[in-house]
């Protein structure tokens, strides 16, 4: 689901208007998708690293699923774990935006937003170290999560091997066991063919068409 139009202004900083490049707004009541927006945070200097992140124990990660598939995860419950104080700097300010009128420009959005957290007794940085701690936490569920998976599937592909190999070993086995049944057949047709040739020099058996 793509983020509110409003809450995307967090992303473009600065009251003195949106710098060229990775770091322009989005124009006044456009909408910009998850994956433009990830591909912004990628380029902008001010997106915290992909890297910074503290580890996460996978198992402590409760994870929900709809009837839809998709995944859903109490990431407050995360911030908790992790620590963070109990505060919602963020949220308060996605709310107050999504409140505003989208066709503003970015400044006056700007503009709003700091009169709004002056008037609760906080500022832009105070939003600003509260994203990037809980950032940071996201980040950890993901790499952890990855490197859960990854370790999974080595484990489930290693177990596939071994099975192969014993499938493997079980098909060989049943064509040893195929190529004694074809030697024995053989072998007993042949000493079948030798003993029969006595009854049949005795009149006891008579080829194949002969008369009585």
């Amino acid at each position: 689901m793509a983020f509110g139009k409003a809450l995307k202004s967090l992303f473009w900083q600065s009251s003195q208007g949106p710098a060229s490049g990775a770091d322009e707004a989005p124009a006044a009541g456009g909408e910009v998708a998850d994956e433009e927006l990830m591909a912004l945070l990628g380029q902008s200097p001010h997106a915290v690293p992909a890297g910074a992140f503290e580890p996460v124990d996978p198992q402590s990660v409760q994870l929900g699923v709809a009837t839809d598939g998709a995944v859903s995860i109490d990431f407050q419950a995360q911030y908790d774990a992790a620590g963070i104080p109990d505060t919602d700097e963020v949220e308060q300010l996605e709310n107050f935006l999504n409140n505003l009128d989208g066709s503003l420009p970015h400044a006056s959005k700007i503009a709003a937003a700091e009169a709004f957290l002056k008037a609760i007794g906080k500022d832009r940085p105070a939003v600003l170290t509260d994203a990037e701690r809980k950032v940071k936490r996201v980040h950890g569920i993901v790499r952890s999560k990855e490197q859960e998976t990854q370790q999974a599937l080595a484990q489930e592909q290693a177990a596939i091997d071994e099975l192969q190999a014993r499938i493997e070993q079980h098909r060989q086995l049943m064509e040893q066991y195929n190529r004694q049944l074809e030697g024995v057949r053989q072998a007993c047709l042949r000493e079948e063919s030798r003993l029969q040739a006595a009854r049949v020099f005795f009149g006891e058996v008579r080829p194949p068409g002969a008369g009585r």
